[in-house]
């Protein structure tokens, strides 16, 4: 087995493409850009959406959360200080900037603050709630304040439930044995919900006719576990997966990109092969996280090289969706040159948002000393 740094890894920078990914499907997918754009326009959003950036940043979450979790068991309030800190502080920040943004654009009038479906939202902005919008809000944009908010609110789950698992799955004393297939059939679990989630919000009508079961559990954390799930039991087998994923990326986004556009375009959703569509999700989702974890430990310091140690994924995340808004409320979000405006703005943001408030917080981890574990292998850096 290599010897290797493995905090020299190149997760900043695929946490950064995974956010530009999600950004690029935004400003496309959502807005009037297609209706006016060219022809390529469209076959890159399909190429794009092969890639989900939100199922990455699920995967790299299980993976260095986990290993955040058993630096800090015997010190939960570190644990949970630390993630406290790599939420809520950018959080709020772009929070305040969307109260300007709706002031200055007139969707703060007396009637909107008279609301309680406005206090309602500031609430969950601020805390757990981030997937809800109000009726005061359904004129802004495309009609969702931040609608990429919602993963924040499924994070903060999974952050809430590791310890939970560990404790079940693997305690630091007393028997275990037994217990290690909590893992793996909360994976089977959520899988299955994914599936029936899937098939209602991305079926005829999508997501607005879907019905209010499969929406709420779309927000919570049971249909997006299993790919946390994925992280965390790559983490765990680190040492094992190790030898068959490092530098090997390629060999990995050749086979992951083969299997991922034969279930999209040569299966359908309907018809009598339907059943391999859906089942094809499991393979190809296995192959996402061992390309994730794959393009971590390849050409490793890449990553330092190209951000010179900058994270600003998160940043770029929170603010793209709000911009898009902005943009539209102005009138200008209608042609493809403007998707490149959203990506200037959103990467500018992102920097802002570190440089200024997410660094500075996370400065202070340190305040709550972490006990170190000799329990784990000691991988990547814990982050978002």
């Amino acid at each position: 087995m290599s010897m290797m740094n493995p905090r020299l890894n190149n997760f900043d920078l695929i946490r950064l493409i995974a956010a530009l990914q999600v950004v690029f499907v935004h400003a496309v997918g959502h807005t009037e850009v297609l209706d006016n754009g060219p022809g390529w326009l469209l076959r890159m959003l399909d190429m794009a959406v092969l890639y989900p950036g939100v199922a990455v940043f699920f995967v790299i979450s299980g993976f260095l959360i986990s290993k955040s979790w058993e630096r800090s068991r015997d010190r939960p309030a570190a644990y949970f200080w630390r993630r406290g800190l790599r939420i809520y502080p950018g959080l709020v920040a772009c929070v305040v900037v969307s109260l300007l943004a709706l002031g200055f654009l007139g969707f703060l009038d007396q009637e909107a603050l008279g609301s309680g479906g406005f206090w309602a939202w500031l609430v969950g902005q601020l805390s757990f709630g981030q997937f809800y919008n109000p009726e005061c809000f359904r004129e802004f944009g495309v009609g969702v304040v931040n609608g990429a908010l919602w993963t924040i609110s499924v994070e903060l789950q999974f952050y809430v439930l590791l310890p939970v698992l560990y404790r079940l799955a693997y305690p630091v004393k007393g028997p275990a044995l037994g217990r290690r297939w909590i893992l793996p059939a909360t994976f089977i679990a959520s899988f299955v919900v994914f599936l029936w989630v899937d098939a209602r919000t991305n079926g005829p009508g999508g997501f607005g006719n879907a019905g209010i079961v499969p929406k709420v559990l779309f927000v919570s954390f049971a249909p997006h576990w299993w790919m946390f799930a994925l992280g965390i039991a790559l983490h765990r087998h680190f040492d094992r997966v190790r030898k068959l994923i490092e530098g090997r990326a390629l060999v990995f986004l050749i086979a992951y990109t083969a299997i991922a556009f034969s279930r999209v375009h040569l299966l359908g959703r309907e018809g009598e092969a339907a059943w391999l569509f859906y089942l094809g999700y499991l393979p190809e989702r296995i192959l996402l996280a061992a390309l994730t974890l794959s393009a971590a430990f390849t050409a490793r310091g890449l990553s330092s090289r190209v951000l010179g140690g900058t994270d600003i994924s998160y940043g770029v995340y929170i603010y793209h969706f709000l911009l898009i808004n902005i943009l539209i409320e102005l009138g200008v979000m209608t042609t493809a040159g403007w998707v490149g405006v959203v990506f200037a703005l959103s990467l500018t943001a992102g920097m802002l948002s570190w440089f200024l408030i997410e660094k500075r917080a996370l400065a202070l981890k340190s305040r709550i000393p972490v006990a170190r574990s000799t329990s784990a292998p000691q991988v990547g850096q814990p982050e978002w």
